[in-house]
């Protein structure tokens, strides 16, 4: 072999036109991971096998053609390029080792094949939670969650489960994909301590990732069989959750272990967000228009409530309506007689953010306060808070709950953030649902002429669209009066006409 071949970078053989080793420089020794006896054995014995024999079929006749070709050889665990290009006398076959390459590629291809994944549970996640939006029952919910990840070539099987509130049990709701037995497994399974992973999603509140179903013992043997005979090797819990609430949970299950990534987990995390929001607002609209709903009267006792520390025996503090905020702070709207004191005496609670006086005259204050005191924590359960009476040493707390929820768990809310609660009512109440006519006619005699004329312009002249319409001012061109009377009848109006939905006290004043 000549001098520059020998010193070459690549891997180079010298062979004769039949193909008998003649030389092999160090590069090819070491790629091709020769021993000494590789010298004048054929070309066939020596270089390592791959799947597809090309250089076996090369050198198959009398003399073998110029070609080129790469290929994996399992022996040495490689990718090669080879060239086989004829000489006078003998043949040289240069050998370069491409494993860098090919994995470089392969890392490209995962990654690509990572992005359309992700690309495309986004877009379908995306679909779900328009549907969701837009669905108008609790079971339209559930049944469009599970057909938009179920019915996909991504997941075989998802099924959503929701709590029953009266004893915490899961209860399928709907599912959908081919996998009958796992369902029939997770139904029996539900109502016992089975660790399903579905069941520690309601106890955590936290995702579960099952990555590999087969291997983890602490899933009922039945499921984990029927999941394999299903094909099914990995799965995702996400609860459906709202604030403190976990309404039910969504699993999903994949034909491929380690099938959820970080990705992946959050865009289902974020469609559970959604399915809880949306089951919660459903259940509010539920106990809005629910003929029977349960009335709960709580007395609290705790030295330390904000509200309860500025009560005593000459100033009577009472709630008038709460509002709970994303960020779990709630506004209290109060009613303290000397509010302008209150607010100061307010100021040192460490639960209380911010506190003014809304109206002198009528000792209103707006409070914000944390969401670890007791009022926060009906709201964030569901339940409509009616009325509460503080005093020194506690509070009087008179609540809405739908008639299915769980009271142990909700007491238990309350509980955990003020020193001892006692259930001292308990009643059905049965409401008269008020018909649109009966609701229009008595707002029509609570609103003078001029406001109701007022607010029927304002109404058409699309004052209230963003962006308005017509201004104030224009209403007042058009109704020919001034615009500080327009704007001082659309406030009356408003209010009157919020008064009728919110259902406010009726010795309220409201004629201001």
């Amino acid at each position: 072999m000549k001098e520059h071949l020998r010193n070459a970078p690549i891997g180079v053989l010298e062979t004769t036109t039949d193909g008998v080793v003649q030389a092999a420089n160090d590069v090819a020794t070491t790629l091709l991971e020769l021993d000494g006896s590789a010298l004048e054995s054929p070309i066939q014995s020596v270089f390592p096998k791959s799947a597809t024999g090309s250089l076996r079929d090369g050198f198959g006749g009398d003399s073998p053609d110029e070609q080129s070709f790469e290929e994996y050889y399992p022996r040495i665990d490689r990718w090669l390029a080879v060239d086989v290009v004829p000489a006078d006398e003998h043949v040289h076959v240069y050998v370069r080792d491409r494993n860098s390459h090919h994995e470089r590629r392969q890392r490209v291809e995962a990654l690509e094949r990572r992005l359309e994944r992700m690309e495309t549970i986004d877009d379908l996640v995306g679909t779900v939670l328009r549907q969701v939006i837009e669905a108008s029952g609790r079971e339209e919910v559930s049944r469009t969650i599970c057909e938009g990840l179920g019915t996909t070539d991504l997941y075989e099987f998802a099924w959503l489960g929701e709590r029953d509130l009266t004893d915490g049990h899961l209860q399928v709701v709907a599912a959908a994909g081919e996998a009958p037995e796992v369902r029939d497994q997770l139904v029996e399974h539900l109502g016992t301590d089975a660790g399903l992973p579905e069941q520690a999603a309601v106890r955590t509140e936290e995702t579960q990732v099952v990555q590999t179903l087969a291997d983890d013992d602490d899933i009922p043997r039945q499921v984990r069989r029927a999941a394999f005979g299903r094909g099914l090797q990995s799965c995702i819990v996400v609860p459906l959750a709202y604030r403190d609430t976990v309404y039910g949970v969504l699993g999903v299950y994949a034909a491929r272990e380690d099938g959820f990534n970080e990705q992946e987990q959050a865009s289902l995390e974020t469609l559970g967000a959604v399915g809880g929001f949306a089951i919660n607002a459903i259940r509010q609209e539920e106990l809005l228009f629910a003929d029977t709903v349960t009335e709960l009267t709580l007395e609290v006792r705790d030295d330390d409530l904000p509200l309860a520390s500025v009560a005593d025996e000459e100033r009577s503090v009472a709630l008038s309506g709460a509002v709970h905020r994303d960020d779990d702070t709630v506004v209290c709207y109060v009613r303290v007689a000397g509010g302008g004191d209150t607010v100061e005496e307010l100021a040192g609670h460490d639960e209380v953010f911010d506190a003014r006086v809304v109206s002198d005259e009528d000792d209103l204050l707006e409070v914000e306060l944390s969401g670890q005191t007791a009022v926060a924590r009906l709201v964030a359960q569901g339940a409509t808070v009616t009325s509460a009476t503080y005093s020194a040493g506690g509070a009087r707390i008179v609540a809405e709950v739908p008639s299915d929820v769980e009271l142990r768990r909700l007491v238990g809310g309350v509980d955990s953030v003020v020193a001892g609660t006692d259930v001292v009512g308990k009643a059905e109440t049965q409401r008269d649902p008020e018909s649109v006519d009966a609701f229009r006619s008595d707002l029509k005699e609570a609103l003078t002429d001029r406001q109701l004329q007022v607010l029927r312009t304002a109404y058409l002249s699309d004052y209230f669209t963003s962006p308005r319409g017509s201004s104030s001012e224009e209403i007042a061109d058009a109704l020919d009066v001034t615009g500080p009377t327009i704007l001082y009848h659309l406030r009356r109006g408003q209010r009157k006409l919020l008064e009728s939905f919110f259902e406010t006290d009726p010795e309220t004043p409201t004629d201001r």
